[in-house]
């Protein structure tokens, strides 16, 4: 069968599936009509967030949650080097039910966290949110994946983790760093309970070697990580359900992996 315009209809469908499947070849252009309605979807669901943004940085400190869990884990990391615990003694003392204020991170994460405690806060966010991009730009994601990135960041639960400078953001940029080179995916696992990501890449020598270098960063806590087990086994709500809410702005770098353009 034959298309009105001379082309093979069985070919214009392989190449559609194509698209879907992120298989298209580098060098192959994406139709334009396609690339115009990508675009115009995005800019439509980047658009809805704009007034609520808005309004949320018209309130004094984004109506209370800028930086709440950045101070968090400062206020933790120099308690720690203080000579003070590093976790809540409620969190060790018993079960509880996790909320705000609470510290869930293993004690690994304090190599991230101690520089920042000397560092502009500034850099907190400008570093992984700067990275994150930078690799999305270098995987040249086709128009296919731009309402899906779009998406992502419009999650809500993405936008309050950024606002409130929240570690996952870390988590992120490793990944989107892994979607180029395997190996940084491993550090995902600065929160233990987003596991599933850190697999990405986990068939390369480079990744394993990458997990190695991990496990010697957690060898100085020592007796630190009985305290961390410990917060996770009296912990209640959490687990990876806690981090469902998550998954969204761990897919937006995975999308544009999928569908990169850059092979």
């Amino acid at each position: 069968m034959t298309a009105p315009d001379g082309g093979s209809l069985a070919a214009r469908v392989r190449d559609a599936a194509a698209i879907v499947r992120g298989d298209r070849d580098r060098d192959t252009a994406y139709p334009p009509r396609l690339g115009i309605v990508c675009a115009v979807f995005a800019t439509l669901i980047l658009a809805t967030q704009v007034p609520g943004l808005i309004d949320a940085f018209g309130r004094p400190n984004v109506n209370g949650y800028g930086g709440v869990d950045y101070r968090l884990y400062m206020d933790a990391t120099q308690r720690w080097l203080a000579g003070g615990p590093f976790y809540h003694p409620y969190q060790l003392a018993g079960p509880y039910t996790i909320s705000a204020g609470d510290i869930l991170y293993p004690p690994v994460a304090l190599w991230l966290f101690v520089p920042f405690t000397v560092l502009p806060a500034a850099l907190w966010w400008l570093v992984p949110l700067g990275l994150t991009a930078w690799a999305v730009w270098r995987l040249r994601p086709g128009p296919l994946a731009w309402p899906l990135i779009a998406l992502c960041f419009a999650w809500p639960p993405t936008q309050v983790k950024l606002i409130t400078g929240n570690p996952v953001m870390w988590s992120v940029v490793a990944l989107a760093l892994g979607c180029l080179a395997y190996w940084p995916s491993v550090f995902v696992l600065i929160k233990p309970s987003l596991l599933p990501f850190a697999l990405f890449g986990v068939t390369r020598r480079s990744w394993w070697i990458a997990l190695g270098l991990l496990l010697l960063l957690g060898l100085p806590f020592g007796a630190m990580w009985l305290d961390w087990l410990t917060t996770v086994v009296n912990s209640r709500g959490g687990g990876i359900a806690y981090s469902i809410q998550e998954i969204p702005m761990l897919l937006l770098p995975l999308v544009a992996w999928r569908w990169r353009s850059v092979r």
